[in-house]
């Protein structure tokens, strides 16, 4: 007797670090009663002999419950259409990101049902967003990069990037390790927030440098694990050096809306 396919699977873009996902799929309620978010994939196996391999999962193992206290920048019917930057600058999901190093693992952009993008705009001070979530892996060694975006016109860009990093500091299972600070690396015109995650696997604390822009059109979370970084002790990551890593992202990302 066969058994039916499976269910279409999500990805959470605001959580935050990889890790096992739980036994039964947990769907997080929003303060309006709302399910926006459903079930995560299982992880790929582990690397051949490396423990890091258990946490080298789908990132989105730990549940960005989106709670009341949450701070959010809610948009409010009566704002005018003129707050609003016109959208000049969509986001693409490349193959290859960072001259080729990462190649692309997999797209959730399209497995939301449009709940990230309404999301988005209820709380984040969004309008006519779109979403560009996914996952890539390094070619040459182990690792991930979490790519969690959004596209469309954002009227507080600060804080609405702000608020993604929050969010992704709040999931369960998730200590900040570094608090948020901003970057503003040689010749960028864009503020780039960089925050450090941690999780504990195995009994091991491990460490993710996380960095995030939003400049009006195009919002971004940039989260790498990177085995030679997640071991580091804290006060050694170089959350700059993520930072420049992450505008190099958007260059390869942002496209003109032609």
């Amino acid at each position: 007797m066969s058994m039916p396919p499976p269910p279409p699977q999500s990805h959470d873009p605001y959580a935050a670090v990889p890790a096992a996902p739980p036994v039964a799929p947990v769907a997080p309620v929003d303060p309006d009663g709302s399910s926006a978010h459903a079930a995560w994939p299982p992880p790929p196996p582990p690397a051949r002999g490396s423990r890091i391999g258990l946490v080298l999962g789908i990132v989105g193992g730990a549940v960005a419950v989106l709670a009341a206290g949450v701070a959010a920048f809610v948009v409010l019917g009566g704002d005018s259409d003129a707050a609003y930057p016109d959208a000049a600058y969509r986001l693409t999901l490349p193959p290859k990101l960072l001259d080729g190093a990462y190649e692309l693992e997999r797209d959730y952009s399209d497995r939301s049902d449009g709940a990230f993008a309404r999301d988005a705009e209820r709380t984040l001070g969004g309008r006519d967003v779109e979403t560009a979530v996914a996952t890539y892996t390094p070619v040459n060694r182990g690792g991930q990069l979490s790519i969690s975006g959004l596209y469309g016109r954002f009227k507080d860009p600060d804080g609405a990037r702000d608020t993604m990093l929050e969010r992704a500091a709040g999931a369960e299972g998730t200590e900040l390790a570094v608090p948020p600070r901003d970057f503003r690396p040689s010749g960028s015109d864009t503020t780039v927030t960089c925050q450090l995650l941690a999780r504990k696997d195995l009994g091991a604390r491990r460490v993710y440098p996380q960095c995030a822009w939003n400049d009006g059109n195009t919002g971004v979370m940039v989260l790498v694990v990177d085995p030679a970084v997640t071991g580091e002790d804290p006060d050694d990551v170089d959350l700059e050096a993520s930072a420049e890593l992450t505008l190099r992202v958007r260059d390869e990302m942002r496209r003109p809306i032609r």
